[in-house]
């Protein structure tokens, strides 16, 4: 779920990033306001409690460090902390926008005079039946089709990786898929689907990239409040993801690479010739295990080149990437990070501008012919 706000149109933007600037509440009101919107007064006393938002137990301490509401969950993202304000934390524990929570504060009527809203905490999200999570991702892998060369996933992904050379994976097929919002379905949009298998080769999850259906580009999905959704969607999860990747390539000679993205571990592929796995983001890159029995002795790792996070005065991406050297070279394992040369880019975006530069005397219809090559020779 999104909160941010970041993919509403400019004018709604601005609007809601204003309103946040300006929103202030004594404390005692702030209590007030997270209470009518569900959250439990036995979660607002200062000492740890059972998170609103994930449900777990003894995790969360609300403190209104800063005035703001502020809050912090200890594993609430991906086992990893989670913090904000306290409108944060009713967009989160409703599975609302920002922007529609702030268009509900401002409406004008006092929140004593809106229909009440449930003031205990939300109960731990009940984990759904392995058997159906089964059912549901093989019915989906089961009626896509397996990518194929021209194929619009194909088309998609040299449109962001310029003269792709890599040929159809077995790990990626291309379907129709339902988008669901707020447990409605918004329509069906063509997507990859990429399988995300664990160390012991049992599936993990099935992740989506939603994509237009005329050109090779994201699908544009928009919510009823005018939010722009994301693209990209992991499915329902099977089996804990921590340790597994998307095998795109066979290992060669012992190597393989891992990065966080489709895109951009293609885009080292290019780069470096070495065959990829997608870990799908920064959290589970740093948790990959490698699998027994495929002789892979030496891990590439592509990290994305992340601006400074100020909290941590790190850049994330490359943060993840070093953790997970450190662990498997401890293993024994031979590892080579890699890193983009320009902060705040990726390799999808290094090779693309390399290549964008290489064919930039070059007639366009000579490099429509090379990149017809490239997709027939593979």
């Amino acid at each position: 779920m999104s909160t941010s706000g970041r993919g509403l149109p400019p004018e709604k933007y601005e609007w809601l990033q204003r309103k946040l600037k300006e929103f202030t509440l004594s404390p005692e009101a702030w209590i007030s306001t997270l209470m009518s919107y569900g959250i439990s007064a036995d979660c607002l006393t200062g000492k740890a409690s059972a998170c609103p938002v994930c449900g777990g137990d003894d995790r969360f301490t609300y403190d209104n460090k800063s005035g703001r509401g502020d809050w912090v969950c200890r594993k609430c993202n991906d086992g990893y902390p989670m913090a904000g304000d306290g409108l944060q934390l009713i967009a989160r524990a409703n599975r609302m926008g920002l922007y529609r929570l702030m268009c509900e504060l401002e409406g004008g009527a006092p929140l004593s005079s809106r229909a009440p809203r449930n003031t205990t905490a939300p109960a731990p999200k009940r984990k759904a039946d392995p058997a159906f999570v089964a059912r549901r991702l093989d019915g989906m892998w089961g009626s896509a089709r397996p990518q194929a060369v021209g194929d619009l996933s194909m088309r998609y992904l040299q449109e962001r990786v310029p003269g792709l050379s890599a040929g159809p994976s077995p790990a990626l097929r291309l379907g129709m898929l339902e988008y669901r919002h707020d447990k409605k379905v918004l329509g069906e949009w063509p997507g990859i689907v990429a399988r995300f298998e664990l160390p012991d080769g049992r599936l993990g999850t099935l992740h989506r990239t939603f994509l237009d259906p005329v050109k090779p580009a994201k699908a544009t999905i928009v919510s009823p409040d005018g939010e722009i959704l994301d693209a990209k969607l992991n499915d329902m999860t099977l089996n804990p993801l921590a340790g597994g990747a998307v095998r795109l390539m066979a290992p060669v000679d012992g190597e393989i690479g891992v990065g966080e993205g489709l895109e951009t571990v293609y885009g080292a592929h290019m780069e470096s010739g070495v065959p990829v796995w997608n870990c799908l983001n920064r959290v589970l890159l740093s948790k990959f295990v490698v699998p027994e029995g495929l002789g892979i002795k030496v891990v590439h790792i592509f990290m994305d080149f992340d601006d400074i996070d100020p909290r941590t005065r790190q850049s994330p991406g490359v943060s993840a990437g070093l953790l997970l050297a450190k662990r498997l070279r401890a293993e024994g394992y031979t590892v080579v990070p890699h890193r983009p040369k320009l902060r705040g880019t990726d390799f999808a975006d290094q090779w693309k501008s390399r290549w964008i530069a290489a064919h930039a005397a070059v007639p366009l219809a000579t490099q429509a012919r090379d990149v017809s090559r490239v997709a027939l020779a593979v």
